[in-house]
């Protein structure tokens, strides 16, 4: 079996994107102080304090996407986008970003082996994202692409950093929808996990990412969010057959 590598450029920029954004409560501060401190001494050691801070936790934070990146896990659909990322050969990115999957009819759909389902499962995931511009124009999906959108989307935030990385972006806006969709999906131990997860915030998770951020940042909950991390990759649902059936049982709604 080749060993997958994460490719070191990938998480250069990972990391310098924490350093800079993720943890600009640091940065920030750090460099103006930095400033001062030309002519205030304390100034100056406080300014070395909080970008080392920001550099420790930047370097930490890019590690654990890492090795959530390189975990095996059992959902056939991520390990297919998994080996694409980190897959050099430039025409195996272009045939899957390109949906180049070949369709099958309704009627076949009993046929389809386990390779064809899950070929199935991402292709409509890649549609139904190009449709509603990956999340920015969702009120374009009906009813049951923005249930199958919620799940893919959680499940790949999860995948690649955790709830807390779901949280943190843009994805975060469907927190609420989360337990829901998996629940419509029928994946309902999954559902459960989102229910946990979201209790962090105390009750509703905030629609304002700012504010969702802030929530995050001043509640001492990494090891809560991690323990969610861990039981959502066992994988006690079978998503990618949950997902498909979810499909060919509303395959009229699907373009």
């Amino acid at each position: 079996m080749k060993t997958i590598k994460y490719p070191f450029g990938m998480f250069l920029i990972g990391f310098i994107i924490n350093f800079f954004f993720r943890y600009s409560v640091l940065f920030f501060p750090g460099i103006i102080m930095l400033i001062v401190g030309i002519w205030v001494d304390w100034c100056f050691y406080a300014a070395l304090v909080l970008l080392i801070a920001d550099l420790v936790l930047s370097l930490l934070h890019q590690l654990k996407v890492r090795r959530m990146f390189l975990a095996l896990t059992g959902n056939n659909p991520f390990i297919q986008f998994q080996n694409t990322i980190l897959n050099n050969n430039s025409k195996n990115k272009g045939d899957f970003f390109s949906g180049g999957t070949e369709r099958n009819t309704a009627s076949e759909a009993t046929k389809h082996n386990e390779a064809e389902k899950n070929n199935i499962v991402v292709d409509m995931s890649i549609a139904v994202c190009q449709k509603c511009n990956y999340g920015d124009e969702i009120e374009k999906l009906n009813k049951h692409e923005r249930v199958f959108y919620i799940t893919q989307t959680v499940e790949q935030e999860v995948n690649n950093g955790g709830f807390s990385q779901f949280f943190f972006n843009s994805s975060g806006n469907l927190s609420n929808e989360a337990a829901d969709a998996f629940t419509k999906i029928g994946a309902f131990k999954t559902a459960d996990i989102c229910k946990k997860a979201v209790s962090v915030f105390g009750g509703k998770v905030p629609q304002d990412r700012e504010k969702r951020q802030d929530a995050l940042e001043n509640a001492d909950c990494d090891d809560f969010l991690d323990e969610c991390d861990n039981s959502f990759y066992k994988y006690e649902d079978n998503l990618a057959d949950l997902n498909y059936a979810y499909i060919m049982a509303h395959r009229d709604s699907f373009d």
